[in-house]
């Protein structure tokens, strides 16, 4: 693993696969793609989005993610007939962890290893907010699995929030957190345990259980209370 690599994935660092090289798919094409079947109408911005290699290489399948207005929209295609992209599960829509709007976003693919022997996509999402006296940002970790045609989210967490405002008498206040998730116990030969816990110490702060379906409770989203402004 590289040290790119290892300073990327604050999450699962254990599970964490090498990069590979990729390619086939054509990047924009893909993009735009998914772009066109948004709100949006296929303004294809590329700077917040994902496009990265999954799964065996032989398989050329590709992840796929853009927003979609206050949302994600998540895709696995590859080079179909003639070259054009070609979906193969999907797209969903997932809704983001963030404390405010998607103002300033980046979108990234991480590497992990298969969970309980099932292969799983891994969206990292960062977004930054700013308003009159206040600014916000955050990292978050989706999951999601192929079923079939279909892309099914199973587990979101914070990996990172930050919060700061400006007081009546203009002294600037805030604070930030930082999460990791990490594999905790669960049956054996399944679907393990997701373990949130607190960087600072080390302490485990949620405790994420297979349902069989998905994680119960599905989303890891606590923050201390926001302030006016």
């Amino acid at each position: 693993m590289t040290a790119l690599l290892r300073r990327r994935l604050p999450l699962l660092a254990a599970l964490a696969l090498p990069v590979r090289a990729a390619q086939a798919l054509e990047e924009r094409a893909a993009t735009q793609l998914l772009f066109s079947q948004t709100a949006d109408g296929g303004r294809g911005e590329m700077a917040c989005s994902a496009f990265k290699a999954w799964g065996p290489d032989a398989d050329g399948i590709f992840v796929v993610v853009v927003p979609d207005g206050q949302d994600i929209r998540v895709a696995l295609m590859r080079d179909g007939e003639g070259g054009a992209p070609q979906v193969v599960a999907g797209p969903v829509t997932v809704e983001p962890l963030t404390i405010d709007p998607l103002w300033s976003c980046l979108i990234d693919i991480d590497d992990l290893a298969p969970l309980g022997g099932q292969r799983v996509i891994a969206v990292r999402l960062s977004n930054s907010y700013t308003s009159t006296g206040r600014s916000t940002s955050t990292e978050a970790l989706h999951l999601l699995v192929r079923d079939g045609t279909a892309l099914r989210p199973i587990f979101a967490s914070l990996l990172r929030a930050a919060h700061s405002e400006t007081g009546p008498r203009g002294q600037r206040t805030g604070w930030e957190r930082r999460w990791r998730v990490v594999p905790g116990g669960g049956r054996p030969g399944g679907m393990p345990d997701l373990v949130v816990r607190d960087v600072r110490n080390n302490a485990p702060v949620s405790r994420h259980r297979w349902t069989g379906e998905a994680y119960a409770p599905p989303v890891f989203d606590r923050t201390p209370p926001l302030g006016p402004g």
